[in-house]
Parts: C-alpha cells; structure tokens; sequence
C-alpha cells in the first residue's frame, strides 16, 4: 500500500509540473518585448510610434521599444549582427540578414528639371543636381543609374539642400535639376512644388528613367514603377504625363533566427491593421503584403510571413493549443514512465522490516531469559504491537507481508511466554520439594 501512494505522489507531481510549466510558457510568450531598429530622425521615430501604438492596442502584453540608429545602413547592420528583434531597412541597403515581414512604403525615384536643355538621364552630364537632405543612400542611388549610363560620379556636379533652401537656389540657378526619393502619394510634393513655384519655376518638369527596366534587372533591390500623370499632389497636374521610374521600398525586417511563429503573428498585426497605421503615420498608407512567389535572393522573405500568406502558418491560438496537447503527451508519458518505475523499485528495493516485526522479534528472544514480571511486561508489548498492526491494517498502512510476520510472531511470543512461566512454575515447585526433603532428613537424624 506504501508503494502504491509513493506512486500516486509522483504522479500527482509530474501533473501538477506540466501544468506550471504550461502556465509559465503561456506568460512568457504573452510578456514579450521586440526592439525594433530605427533611423534617428522625425520618419523613423514616427513609424515606430505607430507600430508600437499598435501592437499595445491589439497585444497589450507586447511591447514594441525603439532602438535609433544613426541611418537606415545602421538598422540593417542590427539584424547582420545577429539581433532577434525588428528593423526599418530600405532595400537598397538591406544587408545580408534582413528578411522581409512587411513591405511599408514605396519610394519613387524621381528627376525633376528646372533647366529646359534637361530632358533625361544622360542630359545631366555637366550639370548640378540637388539633393534634398543629402541622404548617403541617395547618394549612392543617384550614382548607380548614373553609372548605368555610363556617366563617372563626377560627370554630375552636386548640391545639397534642405527644403528651406529650395528657393533660394532655384531663384539663383545653383542647380539644374532635382533628385527626390519620396513616397509618391506623400504629402511632401505639394511642400516641394510651392517650394519651386516660390523660387520662380511655376511648372517643374518631371523626365522618366527610360531605362528603369534594365537597372531594376541588374539590381534586384529596385524596382520599377509607373507614376500616372497627375500623381503628386498641388495645383497644376505632375507628372504632366505617365512617367516610367525606379522605386525602392521601406521594409519591417527581421533575421532568419525569428521564430515562424512569431514572424508570421507580426505580418498578420501589420496587415489588418494598415488603416490605423496610416492614421498614425501617413506614409504607412502603402502597407503591402511581400509577394510569397518572389524568389529574389537580394530581398529574401521570412519563412513565416511567407507561410502567413500562404496560408499554410497555424494561427497563434492553435500551434498554443498544439503545444498544450504535446505537453499533455509529454506528461502522461512522464507519469508513466514514474509509475513504472516506482512499481520496479518496490519490486526489486531490499525489503527492510517494520519496526513492530523488530521489536516482536527482540521480544521472543528476550522471554527465555525474563522473570515472572518482566514475562508480563513483554507480553503486554507485544499485544500491543499487535493491536497497532491490526488497525493499520484497518486502515491500508500496512503491507500483507507485515501483517502476516506479526501474526506469527505474537504467536510465537505467547507460546513462548507460555513456556517461561511453565518452566518458572517447575523450578519453584522443585524448590519447594528439595527444601522438604532437606528437612525430613534433619528431623531423623540421631541426637549425640
């Protein structure tokens, strides 16, 4: 019966850990935080914001915290390193470990001409180009299609400007033409063309890059996109025609090393919530899922957004439900893998005996030697013992093993005690006997 409680006490265990373990799995995946990488400036810390309002709002126990970095090269190189968190990257300079969960924006690439004898790409050569804010990457984007075409980095004289500057350099003919890479439904055209109109250029005209198929080809990281007339904001129609350009896109990465899971429960939150971050962040409204069938190298997609879209990725509340029913498994199978071998060990242990069969045992052996007294000591130990075995008994604490060693024991104990009193009873009556004897033969003994 010992046995079999110990058994039960180690199941009861075993169960009562799988399910601790359940609950502190549950809580841990529900108390997660996620840095995501971000560009020190008003874009970067904006997106953030929204997805972090978001995701507090929809998983309040997912925090979404900001990590700035100097550029977008520098929120890429956070996943190169082997983070596990979130990045804003552009995918022209993505890195080698950005895999894509979200596409946020698209940004076109374009070439606005304030000198009349620019009318594309190669008419540039000789001429200074500005760029608004100097970002490196546009830098290096403007010196790609121009390398492209065949045209040194130096063959184009370069300006940085703010847009505060715009006027005045245009009013005084500092530059020749204008390189843009902004979001092509942005607000930010009607700044840049009231800008224009106030350096004196009413109608900027925007030119295409006719060969923007052919670069998208040689880089993958960029592609094309058609920007029908009319399509930036402002009082007069630009383009004034449909225009045919290169476009790059801001994408929510992470590394390879990103659960499915997690990958795929983060595309789902963007998604369905791409009207609230527009809300929050206007140049969120072209939130757009990444094309699963997309094979490019450049610009891998997770596994797990791709499995999201595919619709091949469980949602959260079943592979939860799953990880419970293994667990389960897991449980039983402990429980009676303890079972088995509590029931084993109670089979092969060495069987130690009871304290009652010990002390029956000294009791037996201590009766020859007793006196009448300590033989009535004895005996009422060990019906004592005996009575301590048969409630036990009563109540499923002892073993039949034990049971029947005290059985016999008292017996022997009794018959034994018999014995001692009986041999007491003879030593006294032969005593009494000899001393007669001695007596009658003084009496007959002669007077001297």
């Amino acid at each position: 019966m010992r046995g079999r409680a110990v058994t039960l006490l180690i199941v009861g265990l075993v169960i009562v850990g799988s399910a601790a373990a359940a609950a502190i799995i549950h809580l841990l995946l529900g108390l997660l935080t996620l840095d995501i990488a971000v560009p020190a400036n008003q874009d970067g810390r904006r997106a953030a914001s929204a997805l972090a309002q978001v995701f507090a709002a929809e998983h309040p126990r997912v925090r979404i915290r900001t990590q700035q970095v100097p550029d977008l090269a520098a929120a890429a190189a956070t996943l190169d390193a082997g983070g596990n968190g979130l990045a804003i990257v552009r995918s022209d300079a993505a890195g080698q470990n950005s895999q894509t969960l979200a596409i946020l924006r698209r940004d076109a690439v374009i070439f606005i001409a304030l000198d009349a004898r620019i009318v594309g790409v190669r008419s540039l050569r000789g001429h200074t180009v500005g760029l608004l804010d100097g970002s490196p990457l546009d830098t290096k984007l403007l010196d790609l299609i121009l390398q492209h075409y065949a045209m040194p980095p130096d063959a184009v004289r370069r300006r940085v400007l703010t847009l505060d500057q715009v006027p005045e350099a245009v009013r005084r003919r500092e530059v020749d033409a204008l390189f843009v890479v902004a979001p092509a439904a942005s607000a930010s055209w009607l700044t840049l063309f009231a800008a224009l109109r106030k350096g004196g250029k009413g109608r900027p005209k925007s030119f295409e890059i006719d060969e923007a198929a052919g670069i998208a080809k040689e880089h993958p990281t960029l592609e094309t996109l058609d920007v029908p007339k009319g399509t930036f904001q402002g009082s007069l129609p630009s383009p004034a025609d449909d225009v045919t350009t290169l476009s790059v896109s801001y994408r929510l990465a992470a590394s390879a090393a990103m659960p499915d899971w997690l990958a795929g429960e983060i595309t789902r939150e963007v998604l369905t919530s791409k009207s609230r971050l527009a809300t929050l962040d206007g140049d969120l409204a072209g939130i757009e899922a990444p094309d699963p069938d997309d094979k490019t190298q450049a610009l891998p997609i997770h596994t797990g957004t791709a499995a999201y879209l595919s619709g091949s990725l469980p949602s959260l509340s079943d592979q939860m439900q799953g990880a419970v029913y293994w667990l389960g498994l897991v449980a039983s199978g402990l429980a009676s893998l303890c079972a088995a071998g509590a029931a084993l060990y109670q089979r092969i242990r060495p069987r130690q005996p009871s304290t009652r069969v010990m002390r029956l045992l000294e009791i037996w052996i201590a009766v020859p030697a007793s006196d009448a007294e300590e033989l009535g000591i004895l005996e009422g130990e060990a019906d004592g013992l005996a009575a301590a075995a048969i409630r036990a008994e009563a109540l499923g604490r002892v073993e039949s093993t034990e049971m029947r060693l005290v059985t016999l024991l008292v017996s022997h104990v009794r018959e034994a005690v018999r014995r001692r009193h009986q041999a007491i009873g003879n030593m006294r009556t032969n005593g009494a006997d000899a001393g007669d004897r001695s007596m009658a033969r003084n009496d007959a003994a002669p007077d001297v």
